[in-house]
């Protein structure tokens, strides 16, 4: 529903209080650094769902409005912490809108963007699983008759000096202009930027599978205005931040989302052989670094990859041309035994009210009826289909759930995925409730 403008944005890490922090006895402090991709409305927000087991506190960096401030945490309730809207990046050159959350407890965030129907969220990935190498995963539907509805940018945010951040360009049908330099595909752009210090440009077409890579750690968030349905005028508006080369997974099952209609992209980061299945076809593709695939008019499918890559799933309700959501789908080695998440529901507006909210599970189909939700085992799950993953058979599960802090584990401590889903007429959101990730 609002102009195309897919956003990616990186966050490059560490500032110069990370090392000189005093630690607590019995556990080191967790550090996210987030960043936050242009929404275009005038009075929209930022906003923090910070999930926690156990009560602490949390620090608040944002050096563009000097901020530094302590917030308790709650960990029978949901914690809640508002951003203005001018913390996006949304000017091309450097400015200064890295954030850094440090907390003293083991958290999970999951930050959304708010402005009337053009709200979405993604999962926060801690500093700890972060990486020096992504791909980018951007949309454009390009067959869109106005080119303003056709803009792809991308924003670093870098929280240490001295970093230096490299694209090594994919660009469909067009060039990038920067610096007065007109970047074609396979070109290569680097930039220079010190602590907390953001880069941000734009393009009018798709940059995903470009590489990024960089000297310190990073983080990827991606997304922006799009519309998975070529012959809609609409967009909305999406993001979700991306897992780094080093966490990506070799195996999925990838789900529908609810009863919506789907398309999903398989991004090569290197060299891969990957085989692509449902339950009437098995084909095998080779990509080459930087090359992607895209399937649409899909039912529940499975990929299996010689090298890890990155699932993106974009979804909308069934016959609906704009309330779009993106979310990672995480890989069999990113299943974890047990999540608890926010279901959130904050839209600014009440005559844009929230519909419904659902989660996707996917489960071995032996291990399904002893899920616990909310301390509730033998929930009779919507099973929406199965299919059968290196010889074994998963359901994939659907089930609606109310706004607010969930907990949901396996009486056998089975690993399984889990997707958040949420909708209403004109806007939707989506993101993993958590993921399995390795340290660096």
């Amino acid at each position: 529903m609002m102009f195309v403008l897919h956003l990616l944005c990186f966050v490059c890490y560490v500032d110069t209080v990370h090392d000189k922090r005093v630690y607590d006895n019995q556990a080191p402090w967790m550090d996210f650094y987030l960043g936050f991709l242009d929404n275009n409305g005038p009075n929209g927000y930022v906003q923090l769902n910070i999930v926690a087991n156990d009560s602490g506190s949390c620090i608040m960096n944002i050096p563009f409005f000097n901020i530094s401030e302590t917030i308790a945490i709650n960990g029978s309730s949901k914690n809640i912490y508002n951003i203005s809207k001018d913390i996006e990046m949304n000017i091309t050159g450097i400015e200064m809108k890295g954030v850094k959350v440090s907390c003293d407890i083991d958290v999970s965030i999951y930050a959304m963007n708010y402005y009337m129907a053009y709200s979405e969220g993604y999962l926060a990935i801690p500093y700890k699983s972060l990486g020096r190498r992504y791909i980018a995963a951007t949309y454009s539907n390009i067959n869109f008759t106005i080119i303003m509805l056709n803009n792809v940018s991308v924003g670093v945010v870098c929280t240490e000096n001295n970093t230096t951040v490299t694209l090594f360009l994919k660009i469909k049908n067009g060039v990038l202009y920067f610096g007065g330099h007109a970047y074609q595909s396979n070109d290569s752009l680097t930039v220079n930027l010190n602590v907390y210090e953001t880069f941000y440009f734009s393009n009018t077409h798709d940059l995903s599978g470009t590489i990024i890579t960089s000297t310190k750690p990073v983080a990827v968030v991606s997304g922006g205005d799009i519309s998975i349905n070529k012959s809609s005028q609409y967009t909305d508006y999406t993001t979700e931040m991306i897992l780094p080369s080093e966490q990506l997974g070799k195996d999925f099952v990838v789900p529908l989302l609810y009863d919506s209609f789907c398309l999903y992209r398989v991004l090569a980061d290197d060299d891969a052989i990957v085989t692509i299945q449902n339950s009437t076809s098995r084909n095998t593709k080779t990509l080459v670094k930087g090359e992607f695939l895209e399937i649409s008019n899909f039912t529940t499918s499975t990929v299996e990859s010689s090298t890890g890559v990155l699932v993106q799933l974009y979804c909308a309700k069934l016959y609906s041309t704009c309330n779009y959501a993106m979310t990672t789908v995480p890989s069999i080695q990113h299943f974890k035994t047990s999540y608890q998440f926010a279901v959130v529901s904050n839209y600014p507006l009440d005559r844009f009210p929230p519909d419904n909210f659902f989660i996707t599970i996917i489960i071995t189909a032996d291990d399904k009826h002893d899920l616990i939700l909310d301390g509730v085992k033998g929930i009779m799950f919507n099973e929406k289909s199965t299919i059968k993953l290196a010889g074994k058979k998963y359901s994939i599960l659907s089930h609606e759930l109310d706004v607010g802090i969930h907990e949901m584990h396996h009486a056998d401590s089975v690993p399984f995925g889990l997707i958040v889903y949420g909708r209403n007429p004109l806007d939707g959101y989506a993101y993993p409730a958590g993921l399995k990730l390795n340290p660096q």
